[in-house]
């Protein structure tokens, strides 16, 4: 009873919070914003904005769902990148957030026995049918049916088209996978039961050598996929012919220094954190569009988050909202991004996290949002508030400090 009476107290001191705050002048990229734009934009979007609309009757119900414990029918997957044997662990997602270990899963190859620097090791198709991995020890990369329960089946592995896999990414029958070590994205064709074929002809170089790509990634309608390079502060975008091959890629400078991982906002918006190497108080998050010509325009700029090492990015489920995890600075902030793609900081520590924080995926029902932390070696929970803010819900131990990639539904 303390425990739901303290919850209570903690939300609507957020909430309060959180409504003084808006009443201030808050500065973005230079601009002073007034409070009445703060509020109009950020806030409802005049009442509409989907992404805020119902979390205060969600986090009432998570308060009720703490006395029950209840399993949900949501479910999380990472995978241990175990070097002798890969395997994929299976979380049930209680109504209060709080996760449950199902199940593992042998992945039907070896990784490397230590973290990836990747966003996307794991990608689940749009209609939670099929998830895929990589196995970054042997080349290869897996298919796995979702049962209805959301435990896996391995159904087929294949050579990923080159060397150390670190990211996949889906998009109706094509999955395409990068490939860190060769520098290069290669195409492969989902048939029935999960079989996995290459496309002759689809493996694309990078921009170079030795470019450090953490993250590769369809565009939301499929047209495209896009890649990050560290190394060169680039951003690849390669354009997909009719038999699912890739054209060579097209690289755009990225508006902050190390690109790292990135989500979708609005089914339009790229939104992409900037490590900036590591140095504290200089990450930063950039909103970007591709133009007709393929190559990637900036909206307004690297817009400051003044943590350490902002690497991972998951949107919310209607693409109003962006959290970032920042590895050195062991929190995560959000981001708020506007109807024409204009990103405003929303709270630079909306949250702590554990120790290094590497990955971060938004549960499908909008509301958790969940952590992997590569030095804690915990899954941290959360429940979003309004305004961009976070709430502890649970942290679950027991993950291998080798575990890599997050994802959810």
């Amino acid at each position: 009873m303390k425990k739901i009476q303290l919850l209570q107290a903690t939300v609507a001191l957020a909430l309060i919070c959180t409504f003084a705050a808006c009443k201030k002048n808050e500065e973005f990229n230079g601009q002073t914003i007034q409070p009445q734009v703060l509020t109009e934009e950020m806030m409802s979007e005049n009442g509409a904005n989907p992404d805020e609309i119902g979390i205060t009757d969600n986090i009432n119900q998570m308060i009720v769902a703490y006395k029950s414990g209840r399993k949900s029918s949501l479910h999380l997957y990472t995978e241990t990148n175990g070097v002798s044997r890969n395997e994929i662990m299976v979380y049930d997602i209680k109504n209060n957030g709080q996760l449950e270990l199902k199940e593992t899963t042998i992945s039907g190859g070896a990784g490397t026995g230590s973290g990836l620097g990747s966003q996307g090791a794991l990608a689940i198709d749009r209609n939670h049918e099929w998830l895929y991995a990589v196995n970054a020890g042997d080349n290869s990369v897996s298919s796995f049916k979702i049962r209805n329960d959301g435990s896996l089946k391995l159904a087929h592995t294949i050579a990923s088209g080159g060397k150390t896999p670190v990211s996949v990414t889906v998009h109706d029958n094509l999955l395409y996978v990068l490939n860190r070590g060769s520098d290069e994205i290669h195409g492969i064709l989902i048939g029935m039961n999960g079989k996995l074929t290459d496309i002759a002809g689809s493996s694309q170089p990078l921009s170079g050598k030795g470019v450090d790509a953490p993250q590769i990634s369809f565009t939301p309608y499929g047209d495209y996929v896009v890649v990050t390079e560290k190394a060169t502060n680039k951003i690849g975008t390669f354009k997909i012919k009719g038999n699912g091959g890739a054209m060579p890629g097209k690289f755009s400078n990225s508006e902050g220094k190390t690109p790292f991982g990135f989500d979708w906002s609005r089914n339009r918006y790229m939104i992409v954190s900037n490590a900036a190497g590591g140095m504290a108080g200089a990450s930063s998050t950039t909103s970007y569009i591709i133009n007709n010509r393929g190559l990637l325009r900036n909206l307004n700029g690297a817009v400051p988050n003044y943590q350490a090492a902002a690497c991972w990015v998951a949107t919310s489920k209607h693409g109003r909202f962006a959290y970032v995890t920042n590895t050195a600075s062991n929190n995560v902030s959000s981001y708020f991004i506007a109807g024409n793609g204009g990103l405003y900081l929303a709270k630079a520590n909306a949250a702590p996290s554990g120790t290094g924080p590497v990955d971060v995926v938004v549960a499908s029902n909008d509301f958790y949002v969940y952590v992997l932390t590569a030095k804690s070696n915990t899954i941290d929970g959360y429940y979003r508030k309004p305004f961009g803010q976070l709430g502890v819900v649970s942290h679950t131990s027991m993950v291998p400090s080798s575990a890599t990639g997050l994802a959810t539904y």
